[in-house]
């Protein structure tokens, strides 16, 4: 018997539980494909396009992210410093070290090399004044040092910002792909069934 509140029936109950069920997989394929997705963006994208030194910086910049929301939190710090000499107090001061003043030196397969205490091999480059020049290891604030590789070395960009096109993608494979999917599923279930069930069979047109 053909109704108008099909979807009221024990018929159509059934088929929207089954629907149900096909969109909550096809929603956990997509949110696994959004995963690899994104990893491939940030690996293939955001690495690529980050600088020398903000890749070396990268662990330690997630690192003070996370542990500057706690008050008071320390945690200990590796940086790349000179030294010169400060012409107004004649003292030694230091210096960070910035992308454009620093050459890796890269390994036969294309990156750089890790010196005995697995640090980047990064050469000063000549002309750069300095009287030390030398990896800078102590305790500092969390939050001081998230300030400070934001504004030095990021360039006001915080983790949320640089990951933003593998987020971004990854919202976006899943959204379409569920969609996708769900389209493809309605029109399949169209296709294979043309008829109207009618006492346990089908009724087929010709």
């Amino acid at each position: 018997m053909k109704t108008k509140l099909r979807f009221l029936t024990e018929e159509g109950r059934t088929r929207s539980k089954n629907a149900f069920r096909r969109f909550c997989a096809y929603a956990v394929v997509m949110f696994l494909v959004a995963g690899a997705g994104a990893y491939v963006i940030h690996r293939y994208w955001v690495t690529i396009n980050l600088t020398v030194m903000q890749r070396v910086y990268f662990k330690q910049y997630f690192k003070s992210t996370w542990r500057g929301t706690f008050a008071n939190s320390r945690s200990q710090y590796t940086t790349l410093a000179r030294t010169v000499i400060d012409p107004n107090t004649k003292k030694e001061v230091s210096l960070y070290v910035k992308d454009d003043e620093i050459e890796p030196v890269y390994d036969d397969e294309g990156h750089i090399e890790l010196d005995k205490d697995h640090r980047p091999v990064l050469l000063l480059k000549g002309g750069i004044e300095h009287k030390k020049y030398y990896w800078l290891h102590g305790i500092a604030g969390d939050r001081y040092m998230y300030e400070w590789f934001k504004e030095h070395i990021y360039e006001g960009q915080s983790i949320p910002d640089i990951w933003r096109p593998a987020w971004l993608g990854a919202i976006l494979i899943f959204i379409f792909g569920t969609i996708g999917l769900t389209i493809l599923d309605a029109v399949a279930q169209r296709l294979y069934l043309k008829g109207e069930p009618l006492r346990g069979t089908k009724e087929l047109s010709p």
